[in-house]
């Protein structure tokens, strides 16, 4: 037998050797792909058409309702992007999702591939998906749409929706959740239905947030909690669950030891601004906002493994606050509207039916859902105007270039009425369509300083992608173990 004293020096050695090892394990687990500290709980949140005037809104309300500042604001890391697609200066939200997930421009219109439609483009889910982290997409669109899609379709148009269907279910995620899938039986209703298709591959599909909450983990889920997209956050019943409920509930059943990525994207952002309604904007950022606070939650259990970037992938609306504009005025104003205006146009289109309709009827019910009291000779004619329009059937109206511009493609009494309200808040918009204004960029945790400063929208992927866990790392590991 060896000496005592020799047997204490081997003893001391294997110690030191095993704690080496232990800490290169370590060390080397928290690597990402190129060797930089990495992330195992990855959410990425894209307010849809989220610029700085729309973040600056909800702040003012916000802060005016008594809630405080929103909790996007107060990441402690704020950086900004650029958003132009590959053959336009002003994207569209099939480019943008496209770049943000994948790295890589392409043309407007174009989903998941390059500008030539020949090669398809990896996304961050997908990698993360193939490392055997779980990966979970959740909207407050439909299922469908163009930037949850960019995470995991590869298709020339975005209007495929049919196609995209099929790769939703293909692409082996294990969560998603939102508005339903549009189009499931194709564009002339003659195809497989896709949530029966999505069942045979194994996925469960939920249609209400009582099965939505209550469903345990160990599924796949397809939590479709509307026809199509989800209600604004203004109109919103308690049998629909919140952007921040189905956050949650996808926090609970993606949270496993080989990490998980999630993207949440507060889709109907965009939808409010493509209608200049105010009012249904800032509701839907509070909303999204929630959904964030979801994610805060969980990176204070796990501060070292968990990154939250939150973003916009393009500006929607040409928004401005007026200089000057304080806080509580604004509120005063937005808060007296009661629903949105797409939910105001349902009650235009069915007094459209009245064969008794007048302007002077209608006021109170305009009253009644914007609280406008206080209208100005200019702003009675703007919208008897409007109604005048409103009153025809859309093959009646003549959509020459002054109707568009005042109207758009929407309802031209509900535009109006948004309108003239969100003036009396200090807010004017400058179109219905997007703008190529530079959209911000909030990070907190694991390798947060990289979102700082500007930079273009593929760097989003590219920074991910660099924090994603190496598997190769953690296989070389285990062997040294």
């Amino acid at each position: 037998m060896p000496p005592l004293k020799n047997r204490r020096n081997r003893f001391l050695k294997n110690t030191i050797v095993t704690a080496l090892l232990a800490l290169l394990f370590l060390a080397a687990s928290a690597l990402g792909a190129d060797g930089r500290e990495s992330a195992k709980y990855i959410f990425l949140f894209i307010g849809d058409g989220m610029g700085e005037t729309q973040v600056r809104a909800a702040e003012l309300y916000s802060l005016a309702s008594g809630r405080g500042k929103p909790a996007l604001s107060s990441l402690p890391v704020r950086g900004k992007i650029s958003t132009a697609s590959a053959n336009a200066a002003v994207t569209d939200s099939a480019a943008a999702g496209t770049a943000l997930a994948s790295g890589y421009k392409t043309n407007n219109g174009v989903l998941g591939m390059a500008p030539s439609k020949t090669k398809n483009l990896t996304s961050i889910a997908e990698t993360a998906r193939d490392r055997g982290m779980k990966v979970g997409i959740v909207t407050s669109s439909f299922l469908n749409d163009a930037t949850p899609a960019a995470f995991y379709a590869h298709r020339p148009s975005r209007s495929d929706y049919y196609e995209i269907g099929e790769q939703l279910i293909d692409s082996g995620f294990d969560y998603f959740a939102g508005g339903g899938v549009s189009r499931r039986r194709g564009r002339k209703g003659n195809l497989r239905d896709l949530y029966e298709l999505a069942e045979e591959k194994g996925y469960r599909v939920l249609r209400t947030r009582n099965e939505i909450l209550a469903v345990k983990p160990g599924t796949k889920i397809i939590a479709a909690a509307a026809a199509g997209a989800l209600p604004y956050e203004m109109d919103r019943s308690a049998e629909s669950p919140s952007l921040a409920e189905l956050t949650k509930r996808g926090i609970e059943l993606l949270d496993n030891p080989n990490g998980f990525f999630l993207m949440v994207e507060g889709g109907k952002i965009d939808w409010a601004c493509h209608l200049n309604d105010a009012a249904a904007l800032v509701h839907d950022m509070a909303a999204f906002d929630a959904a964030v606070r979801e994610a805060i939650s969980f990176v204070q259990r796990r501060p070292k493994e968990t990154l939250i970037v939150v973003l916009a992938d393009h500006e929607t609306g040409g928004m401005s606050i007026e200089e000057g504009i304080m806080a509580a005025a604004l509120f005063q104003v937005l808060s007296a509207q009661k629903e949105s205006s797409e939910s105001f146009s349902r009650k235009v289109a069915d007094y459209r039916k009245n064969p008794k309709r007048t302007f002077e009827r209608l006021v109170p019910i305009i009253t009644e859902s914007f609280g406008l009291h206080a209208l100005s000779p200019t702003e009675l004619d703007e919208l008897r105007a409007a109604f005048a329009q409103s009153m025809l059937t859309k093959e009646q109206r003549k959509r020459d270039r002054e109707y568009l511009r005042r109207y758009g493609p929407y309802e031209p009494l509900s535009v109006t009425v948004t309108r003239i309200q969100n003036r009396k808040a200090g807010i004017t918009w400058s179109s219905f369509g997007h703008s190529g204004a530079d959209v911000p960029v909030f990070a907190q945790g694991a390798g947060e300083e990289l979102f700082s400063g500007k930079y273009d929208n593929t760097d989003i992927a590219k920074k991910i992608m660099s924090l994603l866990p190496s598997l190769q790392l953690l296989a070389e590991s285990e062997k040294r173990w």
